[in-house]
């Protein structure tokens, strides 16, 4: 239950078939740590590169990446926090509960939660990559398949990337022809890739730059061009998305205001300062991701 990025998808401003105005996983930045909520996002399973596939990201302007399987949840990092409240997360007690449907996608046990440190960014660089369908390793030119390069992407790191030709355009994958370094040294190559994905508390996002770039079916559909975020401007937007606890609009963030908002989910019977939570573990009523994860509403 990967997410996955495909090498054909770029983002083209609001074509995108992600519908995440913004993230919808409450890790309140620690990756692993669900809160278990609705979402508008969905795992896929597409291959890149011909054969290989990778944790992806939500390619939607103004979005975080997923960076944890989706048991689904209001995001709570950054501007979404959700304050001291306890939330319907996943415990785990060692490594060997941390496969998802019997497969080891790269998870630890750190500090009690499910983690993929992987899937964390440090640098706007690495984002770029991953948002350009750069996901398959390689030291040397004969590690890609023909069509591709491998380049570096930074501190000797290199990548497959799509070389444009006459039957392969940029433009049809909706990326740019950007110049970069071959791995193997010598003069820059010209390469399919995309530009201006940023690094944030350790998620990538593709900052949005019009109202056009944020799907109003998440509740947030205006774009504040400073942040590169998209956000809600009125509860009406909110609740036009039709997503369970998604009533108000708190600081261009959609939530909760009352306890009473909250009603008619499977992970949440509280309002924590504009974030759905839970009282008891027994509000935890919805699908566990990981294998051998135990339910638990604590504090994140």
């Amino acid at each position: 239950m990967a997410l996955l990025a495909p090498i054909g998808c770029g983002d083209d401003k609001g074509g995108e078939t992600e519908t995440s105005g913004v993230a919808t996983d409450t890790t309140q930045g620690t990756q692993g740590t669900q809160t278990m909520g609705p979402t508008t996002d969905t795992a896929g399973t597409d291959g890149t590169a011909g054969t290989e596939t990778t944790p992806g990201t939500d390619t939607t302007p103004g979005t975080d990446t997923e960076n944890v399987p989706t048991t689904a949840g209001p995001t709570t990092d950054g501007t979404t926090a959700g304050g001291d409240g306890q939330f319907c997360q996943e415990e785990c007690a060692g490594d060997a509960d941390c496969t998802l449907g019997g497969v080891d996608m790269g998870y630890t046990c750190q500090n009690s939660r499910c983690v993929n440190d992987s899937l964390t960014c440090s640098t706007d660089t690495q984002c770029n990559a991953t948002f350009s369908g750069w996901v398959v390793d390689c030291a040397a030119q004969a590690d890609c398949m023909m069509g591709y390069a491998c380049v570096d992407i930074g501190e000797g790191v290199g990548k497959c990337a799509v070389v444009p030709s006459d039957f392969i355009m940029c433009e049809t994958l909706t990326f740019e022809e950007i110049m970069a370094d071959p791995i193997e040294g010598g003069a820059q190559i010209a390469v399919c890739g995309k530009t201006g994905v940023k690094c944030d508390n350790g998620a990538c996002i593709d900052p949005c730059e019009a109202n056009t770039d944020c799907p109003a079916q998440t509740g947030h559909p205006m774009c504040n061009t400073g942040t590169g975020r998209c956000e809600c401007g009125s509860d009406e937007d909110c609740a036009a998305s039709g997503v369970p606890g998604y009533t108000t609009c708190n600081s261009g963030v959609c939530g909760c205001a009352q306890d009473s908002d909250c009603a008619g989910t499977m992970y949440s019977d509280k309002c924590y300062e504009g974030t759905c939570g839970c009282s008891t573990v027994d509000v935890c009523q919805n699908a566990q991701a990981f294998d051998g994860t135990m339910k638990v509403c604590e504090g994140v």
